[in-house]
């Protein structure tokens, strides 16, 4: 595949660029418990898009050049777009760890590739498989046991964030699966970089009372120094290294690499904030990873080249289904 011919011509780096992308997504939660002991979830999901929509589209118009001409109906399906991978997946990520371990929201977001599969069935983009299929229970199982029975009230212990954390992973792979058509015509930084630009403006306004409260001055070391981290490291970091990778290796691939991230997260919440694993931890682990697994580890890919993406090349309209 064209993915691999180029995987090889970069060498080993984009797989220590991918490493890189997990641990650094994986100190998000950790970084957002400590600047949420002296902020609310708005306010720090304010921060990421406001800081991260600046410095993304420096490293943008940096390394992919000006943003390429488009019509209205293109600038609406980025905004839409935004509105599930930015807004929906910043507000809900945030809102959901403050009410639920770091531990916890690192291993549910390890639901965002078995999401993606499920929505690209619903909008016909993925072809059904037992193999894929039976990765669903098994992932959706895993998140249930770590529920559990006694916790399935919303007056229990982390449901409620859970939940929150769940859905957030939702509105993620329906981004995921409905941006593809974009990523097929430009460079995915720059796509990144404008769909912050869209997505931080309704975060900001959903957070203005609480950013109108914030005290900058009041805020300790600790707490900037978290949201710096958020910022730098879980924000721009992330997605910037991301979308080099992304360009130099394959989508299955770049999903693989998502089962480092709980390890290092949860290894950081244990150092760092004190957050004991637990056994039921540990099977809701295996059975999500199981679920995962099935769903995205590669098979024998038949279908044409990509463009390295995770998008298939343009095709001929009456070719364009079997080739998504």
């Amino acid at each position: 595949m064209a993915a691999d011919a180029r995987a090889r011509d970069a060498g080993i780096a984009p797989y220590v660029a991918l490493l890189f992308v997990q641990v650094f997504f994986g100190t998000l939660p950790v970084f957002g418990k400590i600047a949420m002991r002296e902020m609310t979830p708005f306010t720090l999901a304010a921060m990421r898009g406001i800081f991260g929509a600046l410095l993304l589209s420096v490293a943008a118009r940096a390394l992919a050049g000006p943003d390429p001409p488009q019509t209205l109906r293109q600038r609406g399906h980025v905004a839409l777009l935004a509105l599930f991978g930015i807004v929906a997946n910043q507000v809900l990520f945030i809102s959901g760890l403050h009410r639920t371990t770091a531990t916890h929201a690192t291993l549910l977001v390890a639901t965002v590739p078995v999401f993606t599969i499920v929505v690209g069935l619903l909008m016909r983009r993925e072809r059904p498989s037992a193999r894929r299929l039976l990765g669903v229970p098994f992932a959706f199982g895993g998140v249930v046991f770590l529920l559990g029975p006694a916790g399935l009230t919303f007056g229990g212990g982390t449901l409620v964030g859970d939940v929150l954390v769940t859905l957030n992973a939702a509105a993620y792979a329906f981004f995921l699966v409905a941006a593809r058509d974009v990523l097929a015509r430009r460079s995915a930084l720059s796509f990144v970089a404008q769909a912050f630009r869209y997505g931080a403006v309704p975060i900001v306004l959903i957070a203005l009372p609480d950013l109108y409260r914030l005290r900058p001055g009041e805020l300790s070391g600790q707490a900037l120094g978290a949201v710096a981290g958020a910022v730098l490291l879980g924000t721009v970091g992330a997605y910037a290294l991301n979308a080099w990778a992304l360009a130099r290796t394959g989508a299955s691939t770049t999903a693989f690499f998502i089962y480092v991230q709980p390890l290092f997260a949860g290894a950081l919440a244990f150092v760092v904030l004190g957050e004991e694993p637990s056994p039921r931890l540990f099977g809701a682990a295996a059975l999500i990873f199981a679920g995962v697994a099935f769903a995205i580890w590669p098979a024998r890919d038949r279908r044409p080249p990509g463009d390295g993406l995770g998008a298939p090349v343009a095709a001929p309209r009456g070719d364009r289904r079997a080739r998504e």
